[in-house]
């Protein structure tokens, strides 16, 4: 009888310390990062020899939010703003700014390296959304050459995937530092860009 007690006991705390374990692991987290993003454009021959160039860099911010099912897995969505850069210019005068924005949903890989500090990797879709606006100056070009400009835009979906780490500073706040690949297929004045999208950033994020 002794035994069998014991025995329903040790089963009983078995089956109960990884559901508890699994409890304390579980959770949402929100944040907010900041960092440089790197296009890849096919900019047309003819803008070249006009002496017309676009930044392949931006600076980019994203707010994110998600939840941790346990200590490895979870799922999370983040806005990405990338928006009044790259600039489109000639002889130092801005043409057009470039709009890109959109939300990523993706599933995340957590590996706890020590109790403070883990490492992830990511996949999903990217939903985004571009457009071009020109500017005043090239408006007024536009005027005297006799024609106008409207602002193009586009949008699709795509996939985004990124590793990074993070590193607990204080309970439940932690600096994250990640790289993310976005795959768009745009076309915006003229400008084509069909290759990956590569975001780094360094930011803040709340767990709870």
């Amino acid at each position: 009888m002794k035994y069998s007690r014991l025995s329903a006991l040790s089963l009983i705390a078995a089956l109960f310390i990884p559901f508890n374990i699994q409890a304390e692991e579980a959770g949402g987290f929100l944040g907010f990062t900041i960092g440089q993003m790197d296009f890849d454009y096919d900019v047309p021959a003819q803008y070249k020899r006009a002496g017309i160039s676009l930044d392949d860099r931006a600076l980019a911010w994203k707010f994110l939010g998600g939840y941790h099912f346990n200590e490895y897995f979870g799922a999370e969505l983040a806005y990405v703003d990338a928006s009044g850069d790259p600039e489109l210019k000639a002889a130092n005068i801005t043409l057009a700014n470039f709009d890109l924005s959109g939300f990523t949903f993706a599933g995340v890989f957590r590996y706890p390296v020590t109790p403070r500090f883990n490492i992830f990797a990511k996949g999903g879709a990217f939903i985004w959304s571009a457009k071009a606006e020109w500017t005043d100056d090239a408006n007024a070009v536009a005027q005297l050459l006799g024609g106008t400009l409207t602002n193009p835009e586009d949008d699709g979906i795509s996939y985004v995937a990124g590793a990074g780490a993070e590193f607990e500073v204080i309970e439940n706040l932690s600096v994250r530092a990640e790289w993310e690949q976005y795959d768009m297929d745009a076309k915006l004045a003229g400008i084509e860009h069909d290759d990956a999208i590569n975001f780094y950033s360094l930011g803040l994020l709340y767990n709870f």
